[in-house]
């Protein structure tokens, strides 16, 4: 093969991995950022978030399951399968929720959203065995493809923030209506650019795309350059290609074995910078002030995206520190934000909604800005420093720091109430 066909397959597998990659942000991001929207259309109201959380949250089970696989036989054999099933059940289950996310079931006398709650934990379900399989997979081809799959995902976030903010969110418009001697003030809502089942069929086409790519990257095995641990595909190594084969045999000499005592502060640093970015403080504000923040959090994504591309020299190895500090950052950010959940429905600034929502939301951004930044980083550090273990332990440490936020989340809003909901046409005397 010449040196030219190995860059031109170079690009291919570039660009296949990063459309495959549209699907991480989607597990992620993809329900949560139509939350605002849908809490206005379900029995659940405000409450709805807490729910749909601690939902995602028994979602775990399937991780679990995929961690006691992991030791009582090889998944390694199985691991191309698996994505496959998992992709395909995401996209039948994107296309269900289209078609039901609004029914309801009657359960002692109260509406539930049964329907849209049953496929988000299907949904996420895929997410936790899905998220601990994907990076690992992509320890098959050249380190450069790391960047190959954050790229998919930052193009992933941008297009769920355009499409969040093309769709808009309802306003609500307080009408007066006299009643007898009295006059009440009557929510009027404004209608979307296009409808909530619209954007999830927008999902599972993204989905699909995700799911065609890996079937070609699978069965064509091109860019894989590497002996996989479980035989799926052989070494297949250019001989005139002897450049590119040394800097992977240095790859690989350079990496050591993972050992889970010596990375704890990084796990850590991975735990942490997830645990923190749950909070739904910004709702008494509006809706859209809401939606608005969770858009700027995706776009936040793609900054740091872009943050690292410049600064590609900025890693863990040389500044062994730097993680720990966004993650202190992130704290006494959020410690904010838990200040102004506990002052709702009357927080601050709440006369100048719109202001107080900015400095809220901008707050919020910024600690979502900086998890991502670690995000990036520390999966970088564990593939170049222990390869498809570390990247495995990495998703196991991320999701674990996403659940134990979640449920303490759940905790905070539903038993102890500290979150308190704020309705429109409604006169609070703060």
């Amino acid at each position: 093969m010449s040196r030219f066909e190995g860059d031109h397959s170079t690009i291919i597998v570039f660009i296949l991995i990063t459309i495959f990659a549209l699907c991480q942000t989607i597990y992620f991001c993809g329900i949560d950022i139509e939350l605002p929207v849908i809490v206005h259309e379900l029995p659940e109201g405000w409450s709805l978030p807490a729910i749909f959380k601690i939902v995602r949250t028994t979602a775990i089970i399937s991780m679990i399951i995929l961690l006691l696989l992991r030791h009582i036989i090889n998944m390694h054999l199985y691991e191309t399968i698996s994505i496959i099933i998992i992709l395909s059940i995401s996209v039948v289950g994107f296309i269900c929720l289209a078609l039901t996310w609004n029914r309801t079931t009657l359960i002692e006398n109260k509406y539930h959203s049964t329907y849209f709650l049953f496929f988000t934990f299907v949904i996420y379900s895929c997410q936790y065995t899905g998220v601990l399989l994907f990076l690992p997979y992509i320890d098959r081809y050249k380190l450069v493809m790391i960047r190959a799959f954050f790229l998919g995902d930052a193009i992933s976030s941008g297009s769920l923030a355009g499409l969040a903010y093309f769709q808009d969110s309802p306003k609500s418009e307080c009408i007066p209506i006299v009643q007898g001697n009295q006059t009440k003030l009557i929510e009027k809502k404004s209608s979307l650019t296009f409808s909530i089942g619209t954007y999830f069929l927008i999902l599972s086409g993204m989905m699909l795309s995700s799911l065609i790519c890996f079937l070609i990257l699978s069965i064509t095995k091109i860019g894989q350059n590497k002996t996989n641990e479980n035989d799926e595909n052989k070494l297949l190594i250019e001989q005139d290609n002897q450049i590119e084969q040394t800097e992977n045999k240095e790859d690989l000499m350079n990496r050591r074995q993972f050992n889970l005592s010596n990375d704890i502060p990084y796990l850590f640093a991975m735990f942490w910078s997830c645990f923190t970015t749950y909070a739904y403080a910004l709702l008494p504000y509006s809706s859209d002030v809401y939606q608005k923040t969770i858009i700027a959090a995706e776009i936040a994504y793609v900054l740091a995206q872009v943050f690292c591309a410049i600064f590609s020299k900025l890693t863990v190895v040389k500044y062994p520190k730097l993680v720990h500090i966004f993650n202190l950052i992130s704290t006494i950010l959020i410690i904010w934000i838990f200040i102004i959940a506990k002052m709702s429905p009357c927080p601050p600034l709440i006369n100048n909604a719109l202001l107080g929502g900015i400095i809220s939301g901008l707050l919020y951004t910024i600690v979502n800005g900086l998890s991502h930044i670690n995000f990036i980083l520390l999966n970088v550090y564990f593939q170049e420093e222990s390869g498809k273990t570390g990247l495995f332990w990495s998703c196991v440490t991320l999701q674990s720091g996403m659940t134990i936020g979640a449920l303490i989340s759940f905790m905070l809003t539903v038993y102890f109430n500290i979150f308190k909901e704020r309705f429109p046409c409604i006169d609070y005397q703060c």
